[in-house]
């Protein structure tokens, strides 16, 4: 059952595009919480569970509060929250792979093969109909890369030289010289394991990829690389120890971007830099640390993909999406030995232990589903409007989604709904009032989007509050840059 629970969850990872929209999981992950619960309940009840080691649990434990920490303090926790949830989620699957024996291993393994050819055909068929680059299931090619660096080693390790070849096809299709350069590394670097030939091959492919880059370096995309390194390791340096949160670099880019250069991105495009700005340096070195030891004492295949990731994230995203992240985390969980400890329960505790289990799953799925409707609630709303649907139907589904889990984007559309009552004349004593109260709190969510501070004051200016028009202008220069310059 554990086998197939981590199966399921890798396997939606990668196949919905790396869970880059991840709330529209939230369903799966929902149904996943509640199946997975009801088996370790089960266990519980019968006496016996299965732990991970103590050291890889010690591990995963810090890292998942240091980045729990790190999101209940981040200054965009509306959006950190989500994101520690897929991180978490990937952390989870280490410590999982190391209570599963060798034939359920085995058995994971195939189903992830099975998901790396429906990529393969996928990628073909896009081929075929005229993307010179395609990017199968995932949001672009380098991505789809990524993601190959770390399946390639399930295809090698079962001997399925096909799948291997395949692969190695469309990583060519991909062009991505980070990834290629991942690759060079892992075979130079594996040298005992892949034979000498395969780690010349891999000098060579090195040596060409670092060709490939001194010709990108005067590019307009190398020039946007170092702006986004820049702004996340300031990002990092303002706040070292607990970082923005996960998930914040895209929301908080504004205010560390170069001055006068208007960049815009998800990602740093540099894994350890993104961990830095988000996470702080406590995670990162905990992380790192942990993965050094793997890397180091494993003799396992996979600690070839963990290798190529990593280079390749030094100069992309694809260890950023969850998808991804949760590849990554399944080979690490697959490098280390199996745990074969167990939790013995006599008694009265079998049946604590059970409704324990069955508990904490139970909130987490009820947490899982409560952001979804939030989400579907919030896109209704959008929907009714766009459809020139009466303003109280997309209000009543926004009232809603607030009460479920307040989010900046919400607030902002509630906000503009009440402006167009006012300016249409509907009470607008009582619409510009609540006009101002959602603005106050998409800022207070999401200060970094400078128009929301800008907007409240103009509310505030059209009540008469000067002052509270000028304050809001004062408080969101502190985090937007543009505004202090406009001023």
């Amino acid at each position: 059952m554990l086998a197939a629970l981590v199966g399921v969850q890798v396997a939606a990872g990668v196949l919905t595009g790396g869970a880059w929209d991840a709330w529209a999981l939230a369903p799966a992950a929902a149904a996943l919480c509640l199946i997975g619960g009801a088996a370790a309940a089960l266990r519980a009840a019968g006496g016996f569970m299965p732990l991970p080691s103590r050291g890889v649990a010690a591990w995963v434990a810090a890292l998942a509060s240091a980045a729990a920490v790190s999101a209940a303090t981040s200054p965009v926790s509306a959006y950190a929250w989500p994101a520690w949830a897929g991180l978490a989620a990937g952390l989870w699957l280490i410590a999982a792979v190391t209570m599963i024996d060798a034939d359920a291993r085995e058995s994971l393994e195939q189903g992830v093969r099975a998901a790396a050819w429906a990529l393969v055909f996928l990628a073909v068929y896009q081929r075929i109909h005229g993307s010179p680059r395609p990017a199968s299931a995932f949001p672009n090619e380098n991505v789809f890369a990524g993601a190959i660096l770390l399946i390639l080693p399930f295809a090698a390790r079962r001997g399925d030289f096909l799948l291997a070849a395949a692969l190695i096809i469309e990583l060519w299709w991909t062009r991505s010289v980070g990834a290629w350069l991942g690759l060079a590394a892992a075979l130079v670097l594996g040298r005992r394991s892949v034979g000498a030939v395969a780690a010349r091959a891999g000098a060579a492919i090195g040596a060409a990829g670092l060709i490939a880059a001194y010709a990108k370096l005067e590019s307009a995309r190398a020039f946007h690389r170092l702006a986004w390194w820049a702004a996340a390791w300031r990002m990092g340096a303002a706040s070292a120890w607990l970082g923005l949160g996960p998930g914040a670099f895209a929301y908080a880019l504004p205010a560390y971007a170069p001055a006068g250069v208007p960049l815009w991105t998800r990602f740093a495009h540099q894994y350890f830099l993104q961990t830095f700005a988000e996470c702080g340096i406590a995670y990162l070195a905990v992380w790192t640390a942990g993965l050094a030891v793997i890397l180091w004492r494993s003799r396992s295949p996979h600690r070839f993909g963990l290798i190529a990731a990593l280079v390749h994230g030094l100069v992309d995203y694809p260890l950023n999406l969850p998808g991804v992240f949760w590849l990554f985390c399944l080979s690490a969980g697959l490098a280390l030995p199996e745990s074969g400890e167990t939790l013995a329960l006599r008694g009265g505790a079998r049946w604590k232990a059970a409704a324990a289990v069955a508990a904490l799953s139970t909130a987490a799925a009820w947490m899982s589903v409560r952001g979804w409707r939030a989400a579907r609630l919030r896109e209704q709303a959008v929907a009714a409007i766009e459809s020139g649907i009466s303003a109280a139907v997309p209000a009543s589904e926004l009232e809603a989604s607030e009460r479920l889990r307040p989010d900046p984007e919400t607030a902002r559309l509630a906000a503009e709904l009440a402006l167009s009552r006012a300016a249409r004349g509907e009470q607008p004593a009582v619409e510009l009032p609540l006009a101002a109260a959602q603005f106050e709190t998409a800022a207070s969510l999401d200060p970094y989007r400078a128009s929301n501070w800008t907007l409240l004051s103009a509310v505030y200016a059209k009540l008469g509050r000067k002052r509270e028009a000028e304050s809001a202008l004062n408080r969101g220069a502190a985090s937007c840059p543009s505004l202090r310059t406009a001023r």
